[in-house]
């Protein structure tokens, strides 16, 4: 029961925020307008689709099919191309690989904990999110304030159907 609970709270600290986030800069990356009800869809998708670090497959296996699981998201609400979408997802994973290589050690060694320290507790693992989180939602504010003041909007292929 501990694990379902400790697996329930990690939703919550760290899966929907970083799914969201993630939906948010892919859709900023996209050029798309930040339709907030696509990005929740996406988001909660993302979020319990994160539920499969319960399953014991590899090391690495899970940050695959999360990619894979965003991109198809994407793609299942905003109908832009796959292949767009892919190379953007790629990034946004290649953001928080870099940020994490760039910030876990030294915040490790700055709170004393140890990287099973965080594994186990959910808010120890949402904290530990927290930067690439920010770097991620600021680009996707960035890219959103330039795209609506340079009218850079793409238009999605369901609007461009009305």
């Amino acid at each position: 029961m501990l694990q379902y609970q400790k697996e329930l709270l990690s939703l919550l600290f760290q899966d929907f925020p970083e799914s969201f986030i993630f939906a948010l800069a892919v859709f900023a990356l996209l050029r798309l307008r930040f339709d907030y009800k696509k990005i929740l869809i996406v988001a909660i998708l993302q979020t319990f689709t994160n539920l499969i670090r319960l399953l014991p497959i590899a090391f690495g296996v899970h940050t695959l099919i999360l990619i894979i699981t965003l991109a198809v998201y994407v793609r299942l609400v905003t109908k832009e191309k796959i292949t767009k979408i892919f190379g953007f997802t790629i990034l946004v994973f290649v953001i928080l690989l870099s940020m994490q290589i760039l910030y876990a050690e030294p915040l490790l060694n700055i709170t004393h904990l140890s990287y099973e320290d965080v594994n186990v507790s959910p808010l120890l693992r949402g904290i530990f999110c927290l930067p690439y989180e920010i770097v991620l939602l600021g680009l996707a504010i960035f890219l959103n304030y330039k795209n609506k003041k340079l009218n850079r909007f793409n238009t999605t292929t369901s609007e461009r159907r009305l």
